[in-house]
């Protein structure tokens, strides 16, 4: 094929993309700053996260991008024309992409994908399911026989599959992920101790405090937001112990999807996770306590893998490598003519 080989994680809260060649080129956050009135992107990416919760009512901040599904078409379409642009310059040839999409998205879902990674400047796309590339990206060989569990929890959703053989034999996608682990901080703040907080400062508790499991010692950290009271500024102190509840309320239902998958999954697939262990990638993952505590409620063996972040991308930097592995999985690549013929 013509063109350079590009894979894509388009993620809710992050677009990380990798070049055929030269690796991880841009690894931003999925959102764009926009003029209400006149609709003309003013920043993208890490521009716009700079700027996030510092503008006024004029200036609208879009995720193009909602538990892992496209959510505004025309946004998702600017925001990846400008990177596309950006790695092919002035190339006459169009860069055929591997875009990763969640386990479960439908078949409308999909082909919004398609449609708009087509309409933002590539040639050919063939989309993986993130599990998959996941899998592939943490080492897990294509032709492995045996049952693999991949978890992959990300900023906007939270992917659980059972990955055999190259393929997927269950799959689940939960809305759920750790941009949901920020907003239940802030409602938390809003709701007992009437302080508004930004996005950037609900992302830095979680990061500091967060945990899926106590810490055996209580720490706590000093940061700035607005006082429900009167509006004004207002420094106030966090603990570990004090935001528990609300992070463990969203992982309790993570949880619940992950066991929903193994309970439909075949016995024999259900005894190869048991021996191999459970998977798990996404951002998120990092949370502190995690692994203890999917292996004190699952019973099974949990592996974190290095550089979570990057699992799926890898893994996608790879499939685009192997053209004989998704011809004979039935991954396609297609352009714009066979999408809309």
């Amino acid at each position: 094929m013509l063109g350079m080989n590009v894979g894509i994680d388009f993620g809710s809260s992050s677009i990380i993309i990798s070049v055929d060649g030269k690796g991880i080129v841009f690894d931003e956050p999925t959102l764009l700053a926009m003029n209400k009135e006149s609709e003309i992107p003013i920043a993208i990416g890490n521009t716009a996260y700079n700027i996030n919760g510092r503008t006024d009512e004029d200036i609208a901040l879009i995720r193009p991008v909602e538990h892992g599904i496209v959510s505004h078409y025309k946004i998702a379409e600017r925001f990846l024309s400008f990177y596309i642009q950006k790695i092919c310059g002035n190339s006459i040839f169009k860069p055929n992409v591997v875009l990763t999409v969640p386990s479960s998205a439908t078949n409308l879902e999909k082909h919004t994908f398609l449609d708009v990674v087509m309409r933002a400047g590539a040639g050919r796309v063939c989309l993986i399911e993130e599990s998959l590339a996941s899998a592939i990206g943490a080492g897990i060989e294509s032709n492995n026989l045996t049952g693999h569990l991949i978890v992959n929890i990300g900023g906007g959703a939270t992917d659980v599959s059972v990955v055999t053989m190259g393929n997927l034999a269950v799959s689940k996608s939960i809305k759920l992920g750790g941009m949901s682990i920020d907003d239940a901080i802030r409602k938390y703040l809003r709701k007992e101790r009437d302080i508004l907080i930004g996005p950037q400062t609900a992302e830095h508790l979680k990061i500091c405090l967060g945990g899926a499991i106590l810490r055996k010692e209580e720490i706590a950290i000093v940061v700035g937001g607005k006082s429900g009271l009167d509006n004004m500024p207002i420094s106030f102190e966090v603990s570990s112990t004090e935001l528990y509840p609300c992070i463990h309320d969203t992982l309790s239902i993570i949880l619940e999807g992950i066991k929903s998958v193994l309970e439909v999954t075949p016995p024999e697939l259900v005894g190869d996770i048991s021996e191999n262990g459970i998977v798990v990638t996404g951002g998120t993952s990092l949370l502190y306590g995690l692994k203890p505590y999917l292996e004190e409620e699952l019973q099974i063996e949990v592996r974190l893998v290095k550089n979570p972040m990057y699992t799926c991308i890898n893994g996608t930097s790879q499939i685009i490598k192997d053209t004989d592995f998704l011809e004979s999985n039935g991954y396609l690549f297609k352009t714009i003519q066979e999408i809309n013929g």
